[in-house]
């Protein structure tokens, strides 16, 4: 038994150091995301690219946390009783959950700062269509009436020579 939870405590160890590498890679991608977001024009094609990525990452990551999850419980009581011949192992866990937990907060914070980015970029652009619908609109109207005009002053002018 104590062989199997020996691989046991490996492969969570595996998962957390997976783990962390797939956040560091969500992090790299929002941060890409926040460049996208700068610039004077955004490019919305590469955004929604950056955000299916992000997915992708996502479900890695509820993949790796279901997994640990499940083989937690199956083998945490027994860590728990033997913590002293896995300490190396279960301090090597530890300093990840530190890891992941400030690439978490680093993430959270970007997404904040990137929905505002992207709203504002979002207003932006609604703004720029209600406009350039306006003009048009504006266009189409005024060419009408001097279309209209041009008629009125023909049928004008060809009442006076009678």
């Amino acid at each position: 038994m104590d062989k199997d939870i020996a691989v046991y405590v490996s492969i969570l160890h595996d998962s957390l150091r997976d783990k962390c590498n797939v956040l560091q890679e969500l992090l790299k991608l929002t941060k890409e995301q926040e460049q996208v977001l700068c610039e004077e024009e955004v490019d919305f094609d590469d955004f929604d690219e950056l955000m299916a990525d992000k997915e992708e990452l996502l479900g890695k990551i509820q993949e790796l946390d279901q997994g640990f999850q499940n083989l937690f419980d199956k083998i945490g009581t027994t860590l728990k009783d033997n913590s002293q011949q896995y300490k190396a192992q279960i301090m090597e866990m530890q300093e990840y959950i530190r890891k992941i937990t400030d690439c978490g907060v680093k993430i959270q914070a970007l997404e904040h700062k990137n929905k505002e980015r992207f709203t504002t970029s979002i207003s932006k652009k609604r703004r720029e269509i209600r406009d350039f619908k306006t003009s048009n609109k504006t266009a189409v109207s005024y060419s009408k009436n001097m279309a209209n005009q041009h008629q009125a002053w023909q049928s004008y002018f060809m009442d006076q020579k009678k």
